[in-house]
């Protein structure tokens, strides 16, 4: 029976297509294996979003074909779009496939191997604990910095039937969480269904113990369904806002949709909707002509409210976006140092977010055991750790007894 072994690099989006990877080839009677381990096929799903994460990827093809100079290497990603399909050949790539091809990449892999017998009764593909929901894909907005518009290109949003499909077949195959997401979540649309609708309607699934959503672009309905958590149990108290600046010159300049003073209102909106809620953002550290009073503009914002989760990215520039041309580039360590600030801010906020939960009771996810402990996470997205063992997969109401930095800790009785 051949075998196969995908990577996957980035958001959850890829996440979600390498899933579906995963079950078209496991349900063909293929056999997956841990990447890096002997494998007729290798699958590297890459990442272009900063310059880093492309050489990473970059790295992972050639050390890749290094180490297995016979498998089938297959690439797809936005790396593809981002770099010259020659490059990637070169570096070692069997089969490189583009975005408009990449549902089909399990057959484009199958066409490869037709001799391969079909198993009668083929294992069920393994999928995490949270698995994702893939609801819509592509963007539209161009912010000056960012390339994803050109690797993933329009927004396409699934039918809200093929939707609640698919999350009905997890469901029903033991799964209490779905991770809602999307290239551009909060612009998902099937005909007049948006996305609160689509909520809804998943929210109303028998069997389902919690929805997730992903990243939600500020300025569009965070308002909306932040009002909606306190009416629907299921939702997880947890939104994560890519505001990128809190300086409002610096958002014009980046493309963004909103002022500071708008970003801020909308905050004091959900905070008041949801006052214990976990708050994530992505932030943008030495935009160009970011001056030091705009890094502290947004430093004060991070300060003012209760963010628990930041992913903070020195600024990287993306060839073929205006703002790798635009005047006032900043150093590359000057990015790196106001980088590490955000995220010693971070460090410090999350720490206390943690610690504002010890004595309460949180819902958690258990997704491993080792060592007769059991980990998961809260709906607020705090890791927990809890003495004894829980079946994976359960979701469990415990109470707080300590907070570890970041990490809730409970003792079993």
């Amino acid at each position: 029976m051949p075998s196969f072994a995908i990577k996957t690099f980035g958001c959850r989006l890829n996440r979600a297509e390498s899933a579906g990877f995963q079950a078209a080839l496991a349900s063909a009677g293929w056999t997956e294996v841990p990447f890096g381990e002997p494998a007729e096929v290798c699958i590297l799903h890459t990442c272009a979003v900063t310059a880093n994460a492309e050489k990473e990827c970059l790295r992972a093809i050639r050390l890749a074909r290094a180490k297995q100079p016979g498998t089938f290497l297959v690439v797809t990603g936005c790396a593809v779009e981002a770099g010259a399909v020659e490059r990637l050949l070169r570096l070692g790539a069997s089969l490189v496939v583009a975005h408009p091809d990449r549902d089909e990449l399990p057959r484009l892999v199958l066409e490869k191997f037709p001799a391969v017998a079909v198993s009668e009764e083929p294992p069920p593909p393994p999928l995490p604990v949270r698995p994702p929901l893939k609801v819509q894909d592509g963007c539209s907005f161009f912010c000056s910095y960012c390339i994803v518009p050109h690797t993933r290109g329009a927004p396409v949003s699934r039918p809200l039937a093929e939707c609640l499909d698919e999350a009905a077949r997890l469901v029903a195959a033991g799964h209490r969480e779905l991770v809602v997401t999307g290239c551009n979540l909060a612009c998902y649309a099937d005909g007049g269904c948006r996305l609160s609708g689509l909520l809804a309607e998943l929210h109303k699934l028998p069997g389902l113990g919690r929805l997730r959503i992903g990243s939600l672009e500020p300025g569009i309905n965070e308002v909306e369904i932040a009002r909606s958590m306190p009416g629907s149990p299921k939702l997880c108290r947890f939104l994560h806002l890519p505001i990128q600046s809190g300086a409002t010159e610096v958002l014009k300049r980046m493309g963004r949709r909103y002022t500071a003073d708008e970003l801020r209102r909308r905050l004091d909106e959900i905070c008041a909707a949801v006052p214990r809620i976990g708050l994530g953002a992505d932030l943008i550290t030495g935009f160009p002509g970011e001056t030091d009073e705009d890094f502290a503009q947004t430093r004060r914002l991070v300060e003012d409210y209760p963010f628990s989760n930041l992913h903070v990215f020195p600024y990287s520039e993306r060839p073929g976006t205006p703002a790798a041309e635009f005047p006032g580039q900043l150093p590359v360590s000057e990015r790196k140092r106001r980088a590490a600030e955000l995220i010693e801010l971070r460090k410090n906020k999350r720490a206390a977010f943690a610690a504002s939960w010890v004595g309460r009771e949180v819902e958690v996810l258990v997704e491993r055991n080792r060592n007769r402990v059991s980990t998961g996470w809260t709906g607020e997205y705090l890791p927990v750790k809890i003495s004894g063992v829980l079946p994976v997969g359960a979701l469990v109401t415990v109470r707080v007894d300590r907070a570890d930095g970041e990490t809730l800790l409970v003792n079993e009785k």
